[in-house]
Parts: structure tokens; C-alpha cells; sequence
């Protein structure tokens, strides 16, 4: 069985000569919100050779309710029959790349959920991929017999009423500090944070695209934050907070995704909406 860091990042240079290791399933994590095509577009002109791509709206979210965010949790039962026919068993290192980050977080994020811990995330995704001239490819890889079986609930997660309720949570928001201080929401039909949340922007974890700043600087970036389990972060859709996740694992600390995020908590009428900084709130 390969072995892979205690941080779960590999690098290109490591993975470039395991590629056609059968134990490794590469998957592709590149979206757009704001044109889902591009992302395909961007696969096919060329990807990292053998792997698979997953679509942010039908493999790595569900179907969106009134409730549940933008980015609902997939289905146990279609994402095991998507992952099966990209080849994963549960011997399987399955990495995960995009640009940016945020898609290979959300993969990351949601095999674990779904009871698969042997996940690695490329560090510095396909742009350091491409700039160390390692091979790319358009060949689409054909479908293969895994046999991998979602067990759901493998991590916890927060809803709303958990948040709404009387426990008491660190609350980090993973949107920059216009959307955080409900200056601009390009997304969402309201502007703002949850009451009590504290910024913390996810690209600030990176020191280029997709690659993580070292442990130091991420152990100073979450210096205030607790160690007692009660770590929740949020985002818009419960996308980008899985890059904070991510980061803070690489300090050992364990947080918990409130999966629906901003676009589920609006979606209830009578859910408190706080806007500016943190610290011009009452009570928090």
C-alpha cells in the first residue's frame, strides 16, 4: 500500500511518477461558479493523464431544496456509483486537484464523510502541474469495476438548528471580508454573516493557487482558535469551508462543516443577519 504524508499533500513531482500506480484514482475538481461549462472546457483541453472528472453540481453537491444551501450533500447511493465506476475500493488513494483549491477540498471533505480516509490533495493543483511542463492529456480514462460503498455520517456535521440552539460554537466564515461584512453578495439573496461568526478568508491559506502555506504560518493564521471539538466553519455552500477544514488539519485541529452554510441559514425568514466586523456586534 503507497504511502503518503501525514498532511495528506502530495506534490507534482510524486505523483507525476506514480501515475499509472493502479492503486491511485486522480480526480479532476476544477469548477466555476459562475460558468459551470468552463470547468468541462478546461478538462477537456487537457488534464492530468488518467484522471477522472467530477462535477461539482451532480457528483460532489445534490439537488437543491428550498432548504439544505446551494451545495447540498450528494446522495449516499449516487455518489458510491459515481465513485465505483472511476475504480475506487477501499484500498484506493484517490487525489484530488483543480485550481484553486476549493474543489479538491470539497472531495477531500466528502470521502472522508462518506468513510474513505486515503485521500491526498495535489498541492499546487494542475497550474504548478503545468508549469513544471509535466505531462497533461485529453484522452477522457474509460470507466472501471470499483467497489467502493458510501458509509454517510463517517464525520459529523452542523445544521442549522444546531447553530440556532443554545450550544455554543466557534463559528469561522470562510467567504472574504466584502461578503463576510455584507458589503456585496454576488451569490446569495442576503448580504452578511451569522451573528458571532469570525472571518477567515480560505485563500489566506495559500501561498500560491491551491498550495498550502506550511504548518508555521498556519498555526500562527489560527492562533485564537480553540482545540476542544467545537470548531464549525461555514462558507456560502459549504464548498470554500472545506479548504479551512483542510488547513486546519494540517495544525491538528478538527472542525466541523455546516454542510448548507449561508445560502441554507438565509433560507429560513427568521435567522438573525449581522453585517460589518465582527467585533461592532452586540454580545458576540
Amino acid at each position: 500500500m503507497l504511502k503518503i504524508p501525514d498532511s495528506n499533500l502530495i506534490d507534482s513531482d510524486w505523483l507525476n511518477v506514480h501515475l499509472t500506480d493502479p492503486e491511485i484514482v486522480i480526480f479532476d475538481c476544477r469548477y466555476n461558479l459562475q460558468d459551470p461549462s468552463q470547468a468541462s472546457q478546461a478538462y477537456h483541453a487537457g488534464h492530468i493523464p488518467g484522471a477522472y472528472r467530477l462535477d461539482m453540481e451532480t457528483d460532489l453537491a445534490g439537488p437543491v431544496g428550498i432548504h439544505g444551501g446551494r451545495h447540498p450533500l450528494p446522495k449516499s447511493e449516487v455518489f458510491s456509483a459515481r465513485l465505483r465506476e472511476c475504480g475506487v475500493t477501499d484500498q484506493s488513494l484517490c487525489v484530488a486537484y483543480d485550481e484553486d483549491g476549493s474543489g479538491a477540498a470539497r472531495l477531500w471533505w466528502l470521502l472522508r464523510y462518506f468513510g474513505h480516509d486515503r485521500v491526498a490533495l495535489l498541492n499546487g493543483g494542475i497550474t504548478e502541474w503545468k508549469i513544471k511542463a509535466l505531462p497533461v492529456s485529453k484522452e477522457t480514462p474509460n470507466p472501471r469495476a470499483g467497489t467502493f460503498v458510501a458509509r454517510p455520517h463517517s464525520l459529523p456535521t452542523v445544521s442549522m438548528h444546531d447553530l440556532a440552539g443554545p450550544h455554543r460554537f466557534y463559528l469561522m466564515d470562510s467567504r472574504n471580508a466584502v461578503r463576510y461584512r455584507g458589503e456585496k453578495e454576488p451569490l446569495d439573496i442576503k448580504a452578511g454573516h451569522i451573528p458571532g461568526a469570525r472571518p477567515f478568508d480560505y485563500q489566506k491559506v495559500f501561498q500560491a493557487p491551491a498550495r498550502y502555506h506550511p504548518a508555521d504560518f498556519l498555526t500562527e493564521h489560527f492562533a485564537d482558535v480553540p482545540r476542544d471539538g467545537k470548531v464549525v466553519v461555514y462558507c456560502g455552500s459549504g464548498v470554500t469551508a472545506c479548504v479551512n477544514l483542510f488547513a486546519l488539519s494540517q495544525v491538528g485541529i478538527e472542525g466541523t462543516l455546516y454542510p448548507g452554510s449561508w445560502s441554507d441559514w438565509i433560507s429560513y425568514q427568521g435567522n438573525p443577519v449581522a453585517t460589518g466586523e465582527r467585533e461592532n456586534e452586540e454580545g458576540s
